[in-house]
């Protein structure tokens, strides 16, 4: 019997192929590792409903981390959520930011996340290119009106514009005006905005105490540069054939890419 209590994995381009599809030796691996007592943790960037049609193929149900660790949670399908750890974008920097892209540059969209909420002003091509990729529709409102008094906690924002726009927006919300906030690119048309401090590294850190697991009991595989911290925080860090020389520098093991089994080969080797 394996010694690895918690197995977790990044999402795109790493649980996913290319074509967004999970392989079924992925999909057969991971519910062996599960069926031989490993907790299965997905960790992303998306909401917890836009991991939860993965768990269910996976055959888990299991906390998940998302908006890259500003959340960790379990949901439904009735987008019933338990949450375990969450650490809130601060209002005023959210109000901060809607404001000022408003202004300067209307041509953005901008994105509000809260639990497994998505908040928009209008449904256009940048809106239905993330519908089609996360898999749901979201919900269109005055964002400077929701944010006036918002209900729930602000998990992440993230701003889709041309390449250009976003090169413009992201130095503003690095300076000392916008302290309360990490920001970072996940593609060159995707700027996401979390609280200071979040990561999944951060988030995993919490998880272990809450689910009681030894870090030399962990395993993560991830292929970008924002695994990296989560990589080198579990007992075997794995990095994707496909991922950077920089994260496969900092990974325990290198493997195949998502295309070509590459979690199912490491998953053969510690669970039987």
């Amino acid at each position: 019997m394996t010694s690895i209590k918690m197995i977790l994995s990044d999402i795109d381009g790493t649980l996913l192929n290319d074509e967004a599809d999970l392989l079924p030796s992925t999909i057969t691996g991971l519910k062996k590792a599960a069926a031989q007592g490993a907790q299965i943790v997905l960790a992303s960037a998306r909401s917890p409903k836009g991991m939860f049609g993965l768990a269910q193929q996976l055959g888990v149900h299991s906390t998940m981390i998302a908006y890259n660790g500003a959340l960790t949670a379990a949901t439904d399908a009735a987008d019933h959520l338990t949450v375990m750890e969450q650490q809130p974008i601060p209002l005023a920097a959210a109000q901060a930011v809607q404001k000022v892209v408003a202004q300067r540059w209307p041509e953005a969209s901008l994105n509000i996340y809260t639990n497994n909420d998505w908040y928009v002003e209008q449904v256009a091509a940048w809106e239905e290119q993330e519908a089609d990729g996360i898999g749901y529709q979201p919900t269109i409102t005055p964002l400077a009106t929701w944010l006036a008094t918002p209900q729930t906690p602000i998990h992440k924002l993230m701003i889709m514009a041309p390449a250009s726009t976003i090169a413009a927006i992201e130095p503003l919300l690095k300076s000392p005006e916008f302290a309360d906030l990490d920001v970072y690119r996940s593609k060159p048309t995707y700027l996401e905005i979390v609280a200071t401090g979040v990561s999944k590294a951060a988030a995993l850190k919490k998880l272990l105490v809450d689910e009681q697991v030894a870090t030399p009991q962990t395993m993560a595989f991830g292929d970008n540069f924002n695994d990296v911290a989560m990589l080198q925080t579990v007992g075997i860090g794995v990095a994707m054939g496909n991922a950077p020389q920089a994260v496969k520098d900092a990974a325990d093991i290198v493997t195949l890419d998502n295309n070509h089994d590459g979690i199912a080969k490491v998953l053969q080797v510690y669970f039987d």
